[in-house]
């Protein structure tokens, strides 16, 4: 009887031993769990061509959406990816498409508690396409943004934001068949002789827009 009385309560306190071990070890994942949050949502609004520059001066301003997902980490940051689409139109038949792919390092202001202020710094791509010659391809981009917005319930965030994009696309080659043509006199067609000044800029662009997002 004394044997199995010290076997139990050896039992026993091996037992209370692996749960006090455990006990730190689930509170620890759970933390980590509840602090891990991912953010997904959406934004609709204009895009427009940074005024001041080239671009704003042959394209026209346009409607544009986009989505974004971002996880709540490295603490304070966050990560967040994200993409847009917008169609740029012009006075002529000349049509640009842009569609930027980012990643982002987010830094939530801690000064306010109602709402939050969101500062943005990455880069990424733009997949670039004009119509109607069919140009198309992706350029490196620098990425920044800003967004004010409010937690209008425990998993819904709404709110505004500007994404900024500026666009590498000068370290592009000219096309081919100007080299060519440069070397040969007389084969120019005078409405197309403004085709001989083709010059390589970088177009900025930033769009303007709503945002709702869900925490999940």
């Amino acid at each position: 009887m004394y044997k199995k009385a010290s076997i139990s309560l050896y039992w026993h306190f091996a037992l209370i031993v692996l749960c006090s071990l455990a006990a730190p070890l689930s509170l620890s994942a759970q933390n980590f769990n509840e602090e891990l949050k991912m953010e997904l949502g959406f934004w609709m609004g204009g895009s427009f061509p940074m005024p001041g520059t080239e671009a704003a001066d042959v394209l026209d301003s346009d409607l544009g959406a986009g989505g974004f997902y971002r996880i709540y980490w490295p603490s304070p940051f966050l990560l967040e990816t994200g993409f847009s689409y917008a169609a740029y139109k012009s006075q002529s038949t000349q049509q640009l498409i842009t569609v930027p792919v980012y990643a982002a390092l987010v830094y939530p202001l801690p000064w306010f508690q109602r709402f939050s202020l969101m500062l943005k710094l990455g880069g990424g791509g733009s997949y670039l396409e004009v119509r109607p010659v069919n140009r198309s391809g992706w350029d490196p981009m620098l990425y920044g943004g800003f967004e004010f917005s409010i937690l209008a319930a425990r998993r819904f965030r709404v709110g505004v934001r500007v994404d900024g994009y500026y666009i590498y696309d000068s370290f592009r080659s000219e096309p081919e068949e100007l080299k060519y043509l440069r070397y040969m006199p007389g084969t120019f067609d005078d409405r197309f002789y403004q085709t001989k000044e083709f010059k390589l800029y970088n177009p900025a662009f930033y769009n303007f827009g709503l945002m709702m997002s869900f925490i999940i």
